[in-house]
């Protein structure tokens, strides 16, 4: 497989799983396919790793029970023949509340067959959690972390000199 092959497969997966389409998203995938998706599972147990074909189209079933509407604008791809990375600028428009959520992903595939074998994905973790919830988390976070973060205090003045007898 091409580079030119695996990038025309990667770009046929994003337009099927963004438009909700299960059947064409499985077609490129093989049948025991890698999903991890790196956030907290605490906060997103439904992302547990899983596998298999069963998985991707409960992940596709999954935006469509959440976002109304989900787009997707592919700002970087590097292809090196069986592994392609891309960056996805996404927004996604929650059923719940109307509201829009908008971040990046960065996404890495591997490719075996003509077919995607593993997606691995990551997000802003507290960027994604401020806009699912609608609140600031950085700005309490930050006042909490502040003296962790500040540099030790510097010696007053310089070291004492020792005297060698």
């Amino acid at each position: 497989m091409g580079t030119s092959d695996s990038r025309a497969q990667i770009i046929a997966f994003f337009d099927a799983f963004y438009a909700g389409d299960v059947p064409r998203t499985l077609a490129c995938c093989d049948n025991d396919v890698l999903l991890m998706v790196y956030l907290p599972i605490e906060l997103f147990p439904h992302l547990v790793p899983r596998r298999g074909k069963q998985a991707m189209a409960a992940m596709v079933e999954l935006h469509l029970a959440r976002y109304s509407e989900r787009r997707y604008q592919m700002t970087y791809m590097a292809v090196d023949r069986l592994r392609v990375a891309t960056i996805l600028e996404l927004s996604l428009t929650k059923r719940a509340d109307g509201r829009v959520m908008q971040f990046a992903t960065g996404n890495f595939f591997t490719l075996r067959r003509g077919l995607i074998t593993e997606m691995r994905t990551f997000f802003d973790t507290v960027d994604m959690i401020e806009q699912l919830t609608g609140r600031d988390l950085v700005g309490p976070l930050l006042g909490e972390a502040a003296a962790a973060l500040r540099p030790p205090p510097s010696p007053v003045g310089p070291p004492p000199i020792k005297r060698i007898k």
